[in-house]
């Protein structure tokens, strides 16, 4: 019986701390000088390194990517990437 709770507790603790682990979001659309300029087309999680890949597209069809680490912070991309982009108002994700 014991186990059983110590268990318990034990698979909570680590799913509560992989729900707050991924802190990371795509925008839907990126600004570029205050010009609605790209929007999102696809999200994706790469294999290798575990990071979000956001794809954007802009009127002319052109792709920029942007890759973002769980915490948010810009790992790759594009000039018009932000540097930062982060879930808000989500518990273990400090907004800056």
């Amino acid at each position: 019986m014991i186990f059983t709770s110590r268990f318990t507790i034990l698979a909570l603790l680590t799913l509560l701390a992989g729900a707050n682990a991924e802190c990371a979001v795509c925008q839907e659309v990126l600004y570029v000088d205050g010009v609605l300029t790209y929007k999102l087309v696809r999200i994706y999680e790469d294999s290798e390194n575990g990071f979000k890949k956001c794809i954007y597209v802009d009127k002319k069809n052109d792709v920029m990517t942007c890759e973002y680490a769980d915490d948010g912070m810009l790992q790759d991309g594009g000039s018009g990437c932000p540097k930062v982009s982060k879930e808000e108002n989500y518990a273990g994700c400090d907004v800056e």
